[in-house]
């Protein structure tokens, strides 16, 4: 009976083990379905993080960076077209200019041998309006006045071998009845040489008018004068005034521009800015006093067609000469001084007083030779 009872004990325990088997086998599958299920859903996650950091690295690092890339190369391709439409400008510009010079041609409204043939350095005009540039024109030569400073701006004259000849000097000087009525009219006498100490400088020198009695009486008129000082007028502008005329026995005939600038001299009695004219009547005047003596000279060859021998090789001088008595000696110095110590170039006359000489030649030329410094 014990056995029987053993052995069926032992049966049903056998069975229950049985039983039980399955039952553990089902869970285990449930968690490897869960730990899949987790592996998986990591994944997704993974992948959508990563989805979605791509999509922020692009938004906010990658799509940037080539954006500026496509500006630079925008810029870079602007900044060439820009360049290549400059240098057609330029070059545009430059045929232009190469056009004007091809097409410039010589036109004056004065003949040959005139003082006003290759222009007007201060467009100065005849009208009465124009009391400070007020144009004169002479046969012997052309004047620029000034009714306020009552001396001449500036002074125009050619001077060939026609202008020479055997008249004596008139030494007779003469006030000026052409200019506008009511308009002082300076007198021999006003410049008071025993006060003031100043001769009376011919701006066109009387020996280059000596053609006729009426040329040379000419070159005396009052309008043709400045106050100088002695040894400026006497030595210096003297042996330049020689020297121009030795230029024309040589063959040359001379396109010339001469006048004052500036305000106060030292004559012979010292310094001074103005000569002070005072009537019986009770008015006064004044007689401006320049700083500095200037002339401008171009040498051509004597010949019928005087445009047509200018060219680079020209010859020109340009002078500014102290208006004072110690202009005779070279600058700090007791050694004699003469007009080549004063040579400068038509460019500095022109800055200086800002008139334009021989702007009727076309203007690379012109340039050309208002740089030059003459070298006798």
């Amino acid at each position: 009976m014990e056995t029987k009872n053993k052995s069926k004990t032992t049966s049903k325990s056998s069975k229950k083990s049985q039983a039980k088997t399955p039952t553990k086998s089902k869970s285990q599958t449930k968690s490897r379905k869960k730990s899949k299920a987790k592996k998986i859903i990591k994944k997704i996650l993974f992948f959508i993080s990563l989805i979605i950091f791509c999509y922020f690295a692009y938004q906010y690092y990658v799509k940037p960076y080539f954006a500026s890339l496509d500006s630079n190369y925008e810029q870079v391709i602007d900044s060439e077209s820009s360049s290549v439409e400059q240098s057609n400008i330029n070059k545009t510009q430059k045929q232009t200019e190469v056009d004007k010079d091809e097409n410039y041609v010589f036109a004056s409204d004065y003949s040959q041998n005139n003082p006003l043939f290759f222009g007007n350095p201060s467009d100065a005009v005849f009208d009465v309006s124009s009391e400070n540039n007020y144009l004169m024109e002479k046969s012997q030569f052309t004047i620029s006045y000034n009714n306020k400073k009552l001396i001449p701006n500036w002074v125009g004259w050619h001077l060939g071998q026609q202008d020479l000849g055997e008249a004596e000097r008139s030494d007779k000087f003469i006030p000026d009845v052409t200019l506008p009525d009511g308009w002082y009219q300076v007198r021999k006498e006003d410049y008071q040489f025993n006060l003031y100490g100043f001769d009376r400088g011919h701006v066109c020198p009387s020996a280059d008018k000596t053609a006729s009695s009426e040329d040379n009486e000419a070159t005396f008129l009052m309008t043709n004068m400045i106050p100088q000082s002695p040894n400026c007028n006497r030595i210096v502008w003297m042996h330049l005034e020689a020297y121009e005329r030795e230029l024309v026995e040589q063959g040359n005939e001379l396109y010339i521009f001469a006048g004052p600038y500036g305000t106060g001299g030292t004559g012979s009695r010292g310094y001074f800015e103005e000569i002070v004219i005072k009537k019986k009547n009770g008015d006064v005047y004044n007689i401006s006093v320049p700083a500095v003596s200037w002339k401008v000279i171009m040498i051509l060859p004597e010949s019928d067609d005087d445009v047509g021998v200018v060219s680079e090789d020209t010859e020109v001088i340009a002078v500014s000469v102290p208006n004072t008595q110690e202009c005779k000696y070279i600058e700090g110095t007791k050694e004699s001084a003469d007009w080549q110590n004063y040579i400068c170039s038509i460019n500095y006359i022109e800055e200086m007083t800002g008139y334009d000489f021989f702007e009727l030649l076309e203007d690379s030329l012109e340039e050309k030779l208002e740089s030059k410094v003459y070298e006798e």
